[in-house]
């Protein structure tokens, strides 16, 4: 079991770690177009994709569009907040601004992942149980070659061939 748990574990920080670093590069790229103090997060809240970006500057359409070309994971919305005034982007606003994406979009990860885990956790029931069918036939297997030597076994010298006289 805490295998397992070690398992789950390691694929939500490799998801985790792939996000964060996506996060971070698209971070700098919004900075080197020359927004300052610039914060995002990403969350899914009921299977919807947000992204939030918070910066000093004066274009939101540029920051969507470096979103929209360049930042791999999925958005179904995008919330732009500069100097405290918010813009928000749908996905077919975003498409119908910019055209199609120009990144290969990462698949949604909520799926990704549970089907990654799904696919391994079925490979481990099969080898543990190809492992347990092992296990049985050698069992089976070294029972009956002792048996079997029990009986090839001659008796020690001194002692009679036959069953024990009777009384």
């Amino acid at each position: 079991m805490r295998r397992l748990a070690l398992l789950v574990l390691l694929c939500a920080t490799l998801a985790g770690c792939a996000a964060i670093a996506d996060l971070a590069a698209l971070q700098t790229r919004v900075q080197d177009a020359g927004y300052q103090n610039v914060s995002l997060y990403h969350r899914s809240n009921n299977g919807t994709d947000l992204l939030e970006i918070t910066a000093s500057g004066c274009d939101p359409d540029q920051v969507a569009e470096i979103v929209w070309d360049t930042y791999p994971e999925h958005v179904d919305q995008l919330s732009i907040t500069l100097n405290g005034t918010q813009k928000v982007y749908s996905e077919a606003g975003l498409r119908e601004a910019f055209g199609e994406r120009q990144v290969t979009v990462k698949p949604d990860d909520d799926t990704d992942v549970m089907k990654s885990l799904f696919t391994w956790l079925i490979v481990g029931a099969v080898v543990f149980l190809l492992f347990i069918i092992g296990l049985i036939i050698l069992i089976v297997v070294l029972m009956r070659r002792s048996r079997r030597r029990k009986a090839q076994q001659q008796p020690y010298p001194g002692w009679p061939a036959g069953p024990p006289p009777a009384a």
